[in-house]
């Protein structure tokens, strides 16, 4: 096996010993037996389980940032104009989440709260996040489609914790949840609220 595929199979041997145990009850030992291989091979990888868990969270922080759709903003006149960037958007950030479940677990189960390091990383993550929806928003409050009267500092917050909420909710099952269905929920919410329609 080259090295290469060998730190990847200790990743995901990683992934499966920390969903199923948690950060505080794996151990080295969980991960190399769950991988079948011998302690040595681990540390020529990784010298601890916490730069393991590390590289796992970043690996999903990165599936967050590289998820959003990078696509011209089209010349957005009416409400239907907006509704098809949101749900275009959510469509792919939940099929991106549902693809990555298992790391996206990890993260928002076992990583938030954690301290060594993890609480800066997340915390410039959700920034990252706020700062994408807060411009999608005033970019919809400048084209006449969203309310002027919304404070979207509190709409951007609002929308990751709802999607947040949505992942944990349906994204975490093992069977996949009518993504189309979801999108439709959260894009005609979302216009009733920054739309007022």
């Amino acid at each position: 096996m080259s090295k290469d595929a060998r730190r990847e199979q200790l990743l995901e041997a990683a992934l499966a010993a920390f969903l199923r145990g948690g950060y505080h009850a794996t151990h080295v030992e969980d991960i190399v037996k769950e991988a079948g291989v011998a302690r040595g091979t681990f540390y020529l990888h990784f010298d601890s389980k916490h730069a393991v868990f590390s590289v796992l969270v970043d690996r999903m922080l990165q599936v967050f940032l590289d998820v959003r759709p990078e696509f011209p903003e089209p010349d957005v006149m009416k409400s239907k104009d907006a509704a098809a960037i949101l749900a275009h958007s959510y469509r792919t950030i939940l099929e991106a989440f549902w693809q990555h479940r298992r790391l996206l677990r990890l993260l928002l189960e076992e990583a938030v709260g954690l301290e060594k390091g993890f609480a800066k990383k997340l915390e410039a993550h959700y920034r990252e996040w706020h700062e994408r929806v807060h411009h999608t928003i005033a970019y919809l409050q400048d084209r006449g489609v969203a309310r002027k009267d919304i404070d979207v500092h509190f709409v951007a917050e609002l929308v990751i914790g709802i999607v947040e909420r949505i992942t944990r909710t349906y994204l975490f099952a093992r069977k996949k949840p009518d993504l189309d269905a979801l999108v439709d929920q959260l894009v005609a919410f979302e216009m009733r609220g920054i739309g007022g329609g």
